[in-house]
């Protein structure tokens, strides 16, 4: 509403797990650091709990695997709420 450019990647799980960014996901996570909203929902199928990560690029802790694994704790403690 008012104007903000985002540029966000979702995504959804069953349960509670890593999630996968592929490459370019990552790169373009690096390349729009504070503009760029990495939304995780977790428990889709009974009680979707939805955790927003900005600048997941610096803020969050990611295994190299072709794109980046991050862990589900990671995610969670670092999300914040819209």
């Amino acid at each position: 509403p008012n104007g903000e450019e985002r540029y966000i990647e979702v995504k959804g799980r069953v349960l509670e797990g890593t999630v996968e960014l592929t490459e370019n996901e990552w790169k373009q996570a690096s390349n729009h650091r504070d503009k760029y909203y990495l939304y995780v929902v977790y428990h889709c199928a009974d009680n979707p709990q939805l955790y927003i990560n900005t600048d997941p690029f610096g803020r969050l802790f990611a295994k190299p695997k072709g794109g980046v694994i991050i862990g589900a704790q990671d995610i969670m403690r670092n999300a914040w709420n819209d």
